[in-house]
């Protein structure tokens, strides 16, 4: 009967999810639309700047698009938003946007929730007549049964799965311990998300940095660009930024592609945060079971690390995307190191693929995380050489290398082509001076908040191992020092923890090792020692796991309770440490991304350079005296153009595209007249602009855009290749398996 009616059920979900599907390609419809001159007679002076109310608009629950066309120069700027009289009921959801000088086009979307029947659009005209402003308009989308439909998705995914969880336990399937720690884990994933259970975002120090990664990488995929992107075309002006060539952005195709479907800036951000802590809750509690092999020590340490302060601290107060997504795979760097070397013959296959998906999601999230834990690796290959040195396990350590260069070729081998093809500002900002260091204190601080405890006495943040690891760590040595023996996996990821948070700390010289060839570089590369205490959070949680097991197993009252206690003061550490962020901190609520502007590049590690940001502006093509241009049309990274040189030599011409190497020109229709082709110059333009030598009497069209180099597309080729080798091999051993499993006799 159970059966009869879950087929039912999926029945009806199927149908209601295909009729919200056939709403989703509902006809925009425009609702408003005024012209600038229409609107100098409804504008009002304030402080020498010009404001303007558009009529009331009664609007529905939906998404709704507002589109600007202006022609805005010098240090003119227009801020337009929609707005709604009286009190702010949080019905009418959007930030607003700025066009400004040389900005033509602008458009956002306005999120309204409950029905609003006196918004408007409000204009802020900074040093400009409104008839800048050529036309706004506001059009009605069908972006809203697009939500709908991805919302019912979910929910009936999340239905699905709670109803096959519930038969799977009246089955008998799922044991009683496992269903202790799937819902102590969910409980743990809600403590770390609980900052964002709210209607706002919690702001951080690289927080406009990486939601401007989201955003762009969305309209870059918008306006046609083939994967993988390069270079995000919105960024500075429209002149593009090659982030994406050396900052791995493939986790960031989630949240970009939800941004596609319609969702803000923000719920992108937060449904991908969301999804990110889940991921580490399951790929932490897997990796210490299948080393550990008990739940309840496995699901200590994943806890102990899911809550760790260090990894709250990235993703509240730094905001350090790509660092707290790194922190998400590390339990499989440490879960395959352990297995290759301590597993017998039959499982030790196994520990190399942890190694391999591991290093690999790394590599595509942080590659400063990725330098310290390679580095740690080898540090472990170098001390327990005996082993490493044994014909199956260094064999599987260069297979596992082999794989991670072979599957991740098409992000490594471009950014180590494009670092030697040109000169960027990352030399100017590597570190001249290692700061912010930990302090003894910070490490043992009770209990973490968001303004308290960090890296000197100056500047105090949540930088530390938790009390609870700091707790089991001091019964391990008090143990040891009163001659009882600890397991070897204990002392291992012991000692290795202690490495690493020496390593944080501020008292080891770094800034006199920066001026050693090579190392120097390399140490300047981490920018802050306390990035260690990524590699000491998830140490300690594999040696809290290994030590609580061995306590539990124990004769005697003493460690059971040293157990209960670790158990009881991590979450207890980690509620105060989230309700501390989430009371403390602004809320901003940001919905567009247009609000952010272009500029907001983090360092600038990735500019060209001598690359003044400053003096960046939006601007059309750029020519020499004597060569004339028409017909332009410009489309994120790509660039439509008809040519004719006059003069009696070749003319160069100024595109407003940052000037990477990697770009190229086809062209599309030119006259027969014996005139070479333009090529793209080595010299850059103004600004670095991509610069354009157009030979004497070519007259054409070309079409400009970025295409990288042939390795480009030989390496995507090989990592592809790779990869569906790899699951075609693991398809025909499964295969293989079952096929014995069905023939037992043969």
């Amino acid at each position: 009967m159970f059966h009869k009616k879950y087929r039912l059920l999926l029945i009806i979900e199927a149908i209601v999810a295909t009729l919200l599907f056939l709403s989703c390609f509902q006809k925009e419809e425009q609702i408003y639309a005024v012209q600038g001159e229409a609107m100098a007679g409804h504008t009002v002076e304030s402080d020498g700047r010009r404001l303007f109310s558009g009529e009331r608009l009664a609007l529905a629950p939906g998404v709704y698009e507002i589109r600007m066309e202006t022609h805005i120069e010098g240090e003119q700027a227009v801020f337009v938003q929609m707005r709604q009289d009286g009190t702010d009921s949080g019905a009418l959801r959007n930030s607003g946007a700025k066009a400004e000088s040389g900005c033509e086009t602008l458009r956002f979307y306005v999120y309204v929730t409950d029905n609003v029947p006196d918004a408007y659009v409000f204009c802020r005209f900074s040093d400009a007549d409104v008839d800048v402003l050529r036309q706004l308009a506001v059009y009605r989308t069908g972006i809203g049964n697009r939500l709908l439909f991805c919302g019912s998705v979910l929910f009936f995914a999340l239905l699905d799965f709670l109803l096959w969880f519930r038969g799977r336990i009246l089955s008998g399937e799922i044991a009683p311990k496992r269903q202790v720690v799937f819902w102590l884990l969910l409980a743990a994933v809600l403590i770390a998300y609980s900052p964002y259970l709210t209607d706002y975002i919690i702001p951080g120090d690289d927080q406009a940095y990486h939601l401007e990664r989201i955003g762009f990488l969305k309209d870059t995929l918008q306006q046609g660009t083939a994967f993988p992107v390069r270079v995000q075309a919105t960024w500075l002006y429209g002149h593009g930024y090659a982030t994406s060539l050396f900052y791995g952005d493939l986790f960031l195709y989630f949240p970009a592609c939800l941004m596609l479907a319609g969702f803000s800036v923000m719920t992108a951000y937060k449904i991908f945060v969301f999804a990110a802590i889940t991921a580490g809750a399951w790929i932490g509690y897997h990796c210490l079971y299948r080393c550990v092999g008990d739940e309840y020590a496995a699901l200590l340490g994943s806890v102990m690390y899911l809550l760790a302060p260090y990894r709250l601290y990235n993703l509240y107060n730094r905001a350090a995307i790509g660092e707290f997504l790194a922190m998400t795979f590390l339990p499989l760097v440490c879960c395959g190191m352990y297995l290759l070397y301590t597993q017998d013959t039959e499982e030790y296959g196994r520990g190399k693929w942890y190694l391999v998906w591991g290093m690999s999601a790394l590599l595509q999230s942080h590659l400063i995380t990725t330098e310290m834990t390679a580095m740690l690796m080898a540090v472990v290959c170098a001390v327990f050489w005996r082993r490493t040195f044994r014909k199956r396990i260094f064999f599987q350590l260069l297979e596992a290398v082999g794989l991670v260069l072979l599957i991740n070729m098409w992000f490594w081998l471009p950014l180590l082509y494009m670092m030697r093809a040109d000169a960027y500002e990352f030399q100017s900002v590597i570190q001249n001076e290692m700061m912010h260091g930990t302090e003894l204190a910070g490490a043992l601080q009770l209990l973490p908040s968001k303004g308290l405890a960090r890296v000197d006495m100056r500047h105090l943040e949540p930088i530390q191992l938790g009390v609870g690891a700091v707790f089991l760590l001091l019964v391990c040595l008090l143990r040891r020092l009163g001659g009882r023996r600890t397991g070897r996996p204990s002392r291992f990821f012991a000692a290795f923890c202690a490495l690493t948070l020496i390593l944080s700390t501020r008292y080891i010289p770094w800034n006199a090792m920066l001026g050693i060839p090579v190392i120097g570089y390399l140490i300047g590369s981490w920018q802050f020692p306390f990035r260690w205490l990524a590699l000491s959070s998830v140490l300690v949680a594999f040696f809290s796991a290994f030590f609580c097991l061995e306590l539990t197993a124990e004769e005697g009252l003493l460690p059971k309770i040293a157990v209960g206690i670790a158990v009881f003061i991590v979450p207890l550490s980690a509620i105060y440490h989230v309700n501390d962020i989430t009371f403390h901190s602004a809320p901003v609520r940001l919905y567009n991304i247009e609000t952010s502007g272009t500029t907001g590049v983090s360092n600038g590690e990735w500019l060209l350079a001598g690359t003044d940001v400053d003096e960046i502006r939006y601007h059309g093509p750029v020519a020499e005296e004597g060569l004339t241009w028409r017909d332009y049309e410009k489309k994120g990274t790509s660039v439509d153009i008809f040519l004719e040189n006059t003069s009696g030599e070749a003319r160069y011409l100024e595109l407003p595209l940052m000037g990477y190497r990697g770009y190229g020109i086809e062209i599309e229709e030119a006259e027969k007249n014996g005139a070479s082709a333009p090529v793209i110059a080595r010299e850059r333009g103004a600004h670095n602009d991509l610069r354009i030598e157009v030979p004497c009497g070519y007259r054409g069209s070309i079409h400009v855009s970025y295409q990288g180099f042939a390795i480009f597309h030989v390496a995507e080729a090989v990592s592809l290749i790779s990869i569906l080798a790899i699951l075609s091999g693991e398809a025909l051993r499964r295969r293989k398996v079952r096929n014995e499993g069905e023939c037992p006799g043969q």
